[in-house]
């Protein structure tokens, strides 16, 4: 039976033994009274015009000078604004070009990564090769049966844990190849190889689906892969896994392989 299958037949098992988200302007007052006669001499009269004209001359000028030096500031205001929300969104999308993308292109690169993490240790990539959608819909499951007996699984499954799981079974790989060889865990290899890697059939995704409250759109099993030593001389068989594809991305499957490889190192949790 497939990874995958036996977390179906699992959670059934579970559930049966269970059970039993202005200023306007002002208006201009029109002059009645009638222009008063000038008793000044012409001399004096031109004298007053042209002191006139000149300040008129002035303010208009002033008032030219601050139109100008106005306009000059708000259009700099304008720019230094438009600038800076042209360059808000560049950043934004500059940040979302660098984060790194989830999930795998294939099955076989995610089969590839997963192995490459346990003969390096490296517990966090296998962590962060789940897909959230699955972890959710496994949590949520939990939730229907007595197993977690009224624990959160938020909780009980939180990153600390799981990554320290991961490293147990990590440690048990590594010792068997002390025992098997002398060569350094990071020398050995895997037999993987894409024939390896079985389609999972369409009513069991199905199933898994319905159990989960997912909406997987292909899924893969592997198993018999055996680690090899450097030299080629010992080997032996290891952990199997399986994986889901979910919009075009593949990740390792959370509920697989915390059935297949990880439920022995959590078993004090139940």
């Amino acid at each position: 039976m497939t990874p995958i299958s036996k977390i179906i037949a699992a959670a059934a098992v579970c559930a049966i033994s269970a059970s039993m988200w202005s200023c306007g302007d002002k208006k201009k007052t029109d002059s009645s009274d009638k222009n008063e006669t000038s008793t000044s001499s012409s001399a004096e009269t031109t004298t007053d015009v042209t002191s006139t004209s000149e300040k008129e001359t002035t303010t208009a000028s002033d008032k030219t000078t601050e139109t100008t030096v106005s306009s000059t500031e708000t259009s700099a205001a304008q720019t230094t604004t438009t600038a800076a929300a042209t360059e808000k969104p560049k950043e934004a999308e500059k940040k979302a070009e660098e984060a790194p993308q989830k999930g795998f292109s294939s099955s076989f690169e995610a089969a590839k990564a997963y192995y490459n993490a346990y003969l390096t240790s490296n517990a966090d990539a296998v962590y962060d090769m789940f897909c959230s959608e699955e972890m959710e819909g496994y949590f949520a499951y939990l939730g229907t049966t007595d197993l977690l007996q009224g624990k959160n699984a938020q909780v009980v499954f939180k990153r600390s844990n799981v990554v320290n799981a991961i490293k147990q079974s990590m440690k048990n790989i590594h010792d068997i190849m002390a025992e098997k060889s002398d060569v350094p865990a990071d020398k050995w290899t895997t037999s993987l190889s894409e024939d390896l890697l079985k389609a999972t059939g369409e009513n069991e995704l199905n199933d898994f689906n319905k159990t989960l409250g997912t909406k997987f759109t292909s899924a893969a099993d592997c198993g018999m892969v055996y680690y090899k030593d450097g030299n080629d001389e010992h080997n032996f068989i290891g952990n199997g896994c399986a994986f889901v594809e979910l919009d075009g991305r593949w990740y390792l499957s959370y509920t697989s392989i915390m059935h297949s490889e990880l439920i022995t190192y959590l078993e004090d949790i139940f």
